[in-house]
């Protein structure tokens, strides 16, 4: 009994000595100061009164509404960022919350027991408003636990599968390599760090012809049968579906050592015979040609990269197909 009213008498001097009204609020704020259950509210008001400096109403307002608003069953308002367009922020916005949420999650659950422990100290009859207080606060605090650890379960949920979209909507679904996007964000990225890279442009040579000789569906085979073997050639290497029979791939090293990588990945495909799978029909090699060049180190200049590329692809055939030429 004689801790509570030291207590007590410890919150009415702080505030006397702030010269703060002891309103509830202010009240609120000096209690739990003086008794020392929220190490990180008495490090702001130490900061605040270091020297002399007394606390204002108006930081009163803004440590109560930061440290106690949702203990006491408020709602503080917290500063939101600026948003931007596009699945990555709010891939980072769901990151922010679960972080958000199992921080608050692992406090609340400290201040519960804090609180549960301490109440151990007041009688029955013992400053009876104060306590009624402290065990409407336990209660809305121990709610508060349950109710942030199915929240944070929730948010991880969506995190996966904001994750498991985003990785659709950078995928092709008939190869299962890389569409576009999916490339194109693996260039921003390859270009932030310093390792040499390379790109290549591939295209499968007459690949028209097996669309009109053989239908659709054996041209998709022929696709998913490239993308495969340029996978099973070029190991850990990136290789992307830049869109039709046109692959893209990002190859680590100097344009000599990537020029090489390609051909061996010509060869391996081009040793091949296949057949057709309904008939047993010989359809022969399937072949590609390709342009390499260094991928620069400027993001900005990565779409004069791609032209060279291309225009090297070019030359290759025109100069008879299953080739490769770097420049």
């Amino acid at each position: 009994m004689k801790a509570t009213k030291d207590l007590c008498e410890r919150t009415l001097a702080f505030l006397e000595q702030q010269r703060l009204p002891a309103t509830p609020r202010n009240y609120a704020l000096g209690f739990f100061h003086c008794w020392g259950t929220l190490p990180a509210l008495s490090q702001a008001i130490a900061a605040i009164i270091d020297g002399g400096v007394r606390v204002t109403q108006q930081e009163a307002d803004s440590l109560y509404a930061g440290f106690l608003g949702g203990v006491m069953g408020e709602s503080p308002v917290a500063p939101e960022e600026p948003a931007a367009p596009g699945t990555d922020v709010l891939r980072h916005q769901a990151l922010r919350l679960v972080d958000l949420a199992a921080s608050a999650q692992a406090v609340t659950g400290e201040f519960s027991r804090e609180l549960a422990f301490r109440l151990e100290d007041f009688s029955e009859d013992d400053l009876a408003p104060l306590r009624e207080l402290l065990i409407a606060t336990l209660a809305r605090s121990q709610r508060s636990e349950r109710e942030l650890a199915a929240t944070t379960a929730q948010l991880e949920q969506m995190r996966s599968k904001l994750e498991i979209a985003q990785g659709d909507a950078e995928r092709d679904a008939l190869t299962g390599l890389p569409n576009r996007r999916g490339i194109e964000a693996h260039l921003t990225r390859a270009c932030a760090d310093s390792e040499p890279r390379v790109i290549a442009m591939c295209d499968i040579d007459r690949f028209k012809s097996y669309n009109d000789r053989y239908g659709h569906a054996v041209g998709d085979r022929v696709l998913r049968t490239v993308a495969a073997s340029l996978k099973s050639s070029l190991d850990d290497e990136f290789v992307g579906r830049w869109g039709g029979e046109e692959f893209l791939l990002v190859l680590r090293g100097d344009l000599a050592t990537a020029q090489r990588m390609v051909e061996e990945a010509r060869r391996a495909l081009g040793d091949r015979h296949f057949r057709l799978r309904e008939t047993d029909e010989p359809m022969g090699r399937i072949t590609f040609s390709a342009g390499i060049t260094m991928l620069p180190a400027d993001e900005a200049a990565i779409a004069a990269a791609m032209e060279r590329a291309d225009a090297l692809l070019y030359q290759a055939k025109e100069q008879g197909r299953d080739r490769v030429i770097a420049g």
